[in-house]
């Protein structure tokens, strides 16, 4: 009884901070150290544990395993491929290559998506920088206004679980797999709902007469260059991990090594744009280090009173079936999604609900408990890229506005994207019945490196 107390005291508290408007991270050390204090008052622990706070911190931190060094130079990556202004180039040259295409543009807006997947840890990135490009020839072109709003939203969501995104990586943390092979899962689904995307707005377009567009001034042959290097420079990075050349850390040093060279050649690379980018990445790192430590305080705690146990036993009780339990569960990390950043979603009621995951059992159907892991995994990255586009509190959505001419509504973007999240639940769907579109491609490259399941 007093362990249900503390648990649902615990929820509320945080729950309250967080809706009051005050910053995540403080919100979950303040919610753990009361939560600690509250387990020594009722005699579960006592004050001499204090300092397993202070290791499980630094154990977190200090894991030579996570390789948190790497995030601050994926989110470098990313703002450096932004300021270079490579998307500009891209949707041009996309807009040429595409040209008889119902909805080329429409379908360049998605594609440069993917190459500004980097940027997207924080969606406002990928998102604005694609609508400063593409809204203005697609309403020339008399897309209407949910159309170009939609594409928009969906390019700045697609970024966020194509590698190698930094979301992905967490997930691959919390999860306990390889990143590697986290980032090989989600190539074969972020596809396919790309060229879903593509077949949808090619179909709903057929008929509508596109601008052309105005093509700056310059040499095509050195915007083709900077474009493939920089697509390059975002695929050699789960490439090289997979094929064993380097790990996460390498890689994205030598990633972001390749995207300044990108931005030199250029001509980008002014001593602003870069003390800018190297400002923007400061801060979002803080932000993102500075809730992993307030998620490791309060879920310490919250295990300390057995939360997760006191969580465990109330669905147990409904005596549900794995499918049932999995939908429910993929249910709740999309309408967290609404509410959370997607880092605190992971970091702090994922692994709330990991005893629940941990109890669902389908090595049977997707052929390994390993596997069955990373298909979970990837199913929950999913979920939380399709609350990001679902009206009417994704984030996505919002950013989109933000960016748009006078004449798109909020409401109009809603709308433009309702098709959008059908779209990707049948997805979902079908990646649930099956598995191997996301396991496959993973399995391939663990059996080319001839190297065993587990480090």
């Amino acid at each position: 009884m007093v362990n249900e107390f503390l648990t649902i005291a615990m929820l509320l508290i945080m729950a309250f901070g967080v809706f009051s408007g005050f910053p995540v991270a403080l919100v979950l050390a303040g919610t753990g150290f009361l939560g600690f204090t509250a387990a020594v008052w009722v005699g579960i622990t006592d004050f001499q544990h204090l300092g397993l706070i202070y290791l499980r911190v630094r154990g977190v931190l200090t894991n030579e395993a996570v390789q948190f060094t790497s995030v601050p130079m994926l989110i470098f990556l990313g703002l450096i491929l932004n300021a270079s202004g490579v998307a500009e180039t891209m949707f041009r040259l996309l807009g040429r290559l595409l040209t008889g295409v119902p909805g080329r543009y429409a379908i360049a807006t998605l594609l440069i998506g993917l190459v500004l997947a980097p940027a997207a840890g924080v969606i406002g990135a990928s998102v604005i920088t694609v609508a400063l490009v593409a809204y203005a020839p697609m309403m020339a072109s008399g897309y209407t206004p949910r159309t170009a709003g939609a594409a928009v939203a969906a390019s700045g969501a697609l970024g966020v679980v194509f590698p190698p995104a930094v979301l992905l990586f967490f997930v691959a943390n919390v999860f306990q797999l390889r990143i590697g092979l986290m980032y090989v899962a989600l190539i074969v689904p972020v596809l396919l709902m790309v060229t879903a995307f593509s077949v949808f707005f090619a179909t709903t377009l057929r008929k509508t007469t596109e601008a052309p567009i105005v093509q700056a001034e310059g040499h095509m042959w050195g915007d083709i260059i900077s474009v493939l290097a920089a697509v390059a420079v975002i695929a050699s990075i789960p490439l090289s991990i997979i094929s064993g050349l380097a790990t996460l850390s390498e890689a994205a040093g030598v990633g972001v090594f390749g995207a300044l060279l990108v931005a030199v050649f250029r001509r980008r690379l002014s001593f602003s744009n870069f003390n800018t980018v190297t400002v923007q990445t400061a801060s979002m790192t803080s932000m993102v280090f500075f809730i992993v430590v307030g998620a490791t305080v309060f879920s310490l705690s919250f295990n300390l009173v057995g939360g997760p146990d006191v969580i465990f036993s109330w669905i147990s009780a409904f005596d549900l079936s794995r499918w049932e339990l999995l939908a429910i569960l993929l249910g709740i990390v999309i309408i967290l999604g609404f509410v959370f950043d997607w880092i605190e979603v992971l970091l702090v009621f994922v692994p709330i609900l990991m005893p629940i995951f941990a109890s669902l059992d389908f090595a049977d159907h997707v052929g390994s408990a390993y596997f069955a892991k990373m298909w979970i995994a990837g199913l929950i990255a999913l979920a939380l890229q399709t609350s990001f586009l679902t009206p009417p509190f994704g984030y996505a959505l919002f950013f989109a506005k933000m960016a748009a001419p006078k004449e798109i509504a909020l409401a109009d973007i809603y709308r433009g994207a309702a098709p959008l999240v059908a779209i990707e639940i049948v997805l979902i769907t079908s990646l649930i019945w099956f598995p191997k579109l996301l396991t496959w491609l993973p399995e391939m490259a663990l059996s080319a490196a001839d190297t065993p399941l587990f480090d």
